[in-house]
């Protein structure tokens, strides 16, 4: 590294570890510890699972038998060691383990690292989740399409390090913009429930909307000139073929075309099974009841698509609008209607054609449908317009964490204190102290280990 900051020296992760044995170590690999030796209580494997950017993901939970945690006391965690990911995505994350982690132990694939009391654990895991860090790991890493970092290039990873007290200034200083940033983002997570709350609220305006310019209720066959089912064989993955849709094309109030699949050539398709512009399919089956008759209508045809037989396809006369019949099935007063023909079978929720034309909904004039459809769609695309701008917070705020930390490893967040004891006289402090450790002796094969020592 170059252009260090005053103070500063590059020094290799290896060097920066506590003078004690196995102060840095990965899992047990191989039959040492397999998911056979996994039970229901006690002490705690540390998997991929657990190991997040800065945060310890303590829900994917693992254990041991005392017994065996005692056989690989080598690879052991105590509250404060560094946790690494040695696999993609991202290579090389790190968290810190936890208090209250209890006897817990590293899994294949992840590191545990114990830093020298002079180095602060909470630096050396900003660094590695920092930009420049994340690109000295991948420099590091090996494989193709999903990297993975040994021990050995782990060790060498080059790490610029700051005196002791900027280090302490450092991770002040990033613990204090981070806690804004994530205020920010527990306000963001608020968002979606808001949306959901006025995008129901925009519909059951709708509906009463209708319901108010509306002279007659009709049932939704009497305003289709067709109900149809799909097809029923089994599409393939790829071409070739003729499109036909998955079910998961259907979402409310929209229809997604590029979502699908291909109809076998050797079947042929009856001219009548060819969707059509301003047709409204409806999902038929699903395994949750609250996606099941969820309605979108088909928009820019480009070339002839089929629909399988999990939707139903309903062509409407011309006394209704597509976009409004569109708008006023997917209210929660259509919902509610349609709940009572629901039913379930083999845990698959499903409702039949014939059901679905029970649905009732209002019929106002053309005009009205037009000027209904109108107001509520403008509405929603405002609700539109503020999850884009919520989802662009959200990638701003992780730009600007990554901004934090690139700042300062470059040693541009905090101010430089000539007065503080420079980097390198605190490195070869810990080299020293790392040389007058005595080093593990190495066993012939087949010599066992004494009571107590380390394998």
């Amino acid at each position: 590294m170059s252009d260090l900051p005053p103070g500063w020296v590059s020094a290799s992760f290896g060097d920066l570890m506590a003078p004690e044995l196995n102060s840095l170590t990965d899992g047990p690999f191989g039959s040492k510890l397999k998911t056979a030796h996994y039970v229901a209580d006690g002490p705690r494997v540390i998997r991929l699972g657990n190991i997040g950017v800065g945060d310890f993901l303590g829900d994917d939970e693992a254990h041991i038998t005392n017994e065996h945690y005692a056989t690989l006391l080598k690879h052991r965690v105590f509250a404060g060691d560094l946790l690494i990911a040695g696999l993609a995505y991202p290579v090389g994350r790190c968290c810190i383990a936890p208090d209250g982690l209890g006897a817990a132990i590293v899994k294949a694939d992840c590191f545990r690292a114990k830093p020298h009391p002079n180095v602060s654990n909470a630096y050396l895991m900003r660094y590695l989740n920092s930009p420049q860090g994340q690109a000295e790991l991948e420099a590091n890493s090996h494989g193709l399409g999903r990297l993975r970092i040994n021990l050995r290039d782990l060790k060498a990873v080059d790490v610029p390090l700051a005196p002791a007290a900027e280090q302490r200034r450092i991770v002040a200083k990033l613990d204090s913009l981070f806690e804004r940033t994530r205020r920010a983002r527990e306000e963001l997570s608020q968002i979606p429930r808001l949306i959901e709350h006025y995008k129901k609220a925009i519909l059951e305006a709708a509906f009463r909307q209708a319901q108010d310019a509306s002279d007659r209720n009709a049932p939704l066959g009497e305003l289709a000139v067709e109900v149809r089912n799909g097809l029923s064989k089994k599409p393939a993955d790829s071409p070739p073929g003729t499109p036909i849709l998955r079910i998961s094309a259907v979402r409310p109030m929209a229809v997604n075309l590029v979502d699908r699949r291909f109809y076998p050539t050797d079947e042929e398709v009856s001219e009548r099974a060819f969707l059509e512009d301003d047709d409204l399919l409806f999902t038929r089956y699903n395994g949750n009841p609250e996606f099941v008759a969820v309605c979108g209508k088909v928009t820019n045809l480009s070339e002839p698509t089929t629909y399988p037989d999990k939707l139903i396809r309903v062509r409407l006369s011309g006394d209704i609008l597509p976009g409004y019949a569109e708008l006023v099935c997917s209210t929660p007063q259509a919902r509610e209607a349609l709940r009572p023909f629901i039913k379930t079978a083999a845990g698959q929720h499903g409702i039949s054609g014939k059901d679905l034309k029970q649905l009732e909904i209002p019929v106002p004039a053309l005009e009205l449908q037009e000027q209904i459809n109108a107001k509520a769609r403008e509405q929603l695309s405002g609700i539109s317009d503020v999850v884009n701008q919520a989802n662009l917070a959200g990638q701003l705020l992780h730009h600007l964490d990554q901004a934090n930390l690139a700042k300062a490893f470059r040693g541009e967040l905090v101010p430089q204190d000539p007065n503080d004891e420079p980097a390198s006289v605190l490195l070869e402090r810990i080299r020293a102290a790392r040389a007058e450790h005595p080093k593990p002796t190495r066993k012939r094969r087949g010599t066992p280990a004494k009571a107590g020592e380390a394998a």
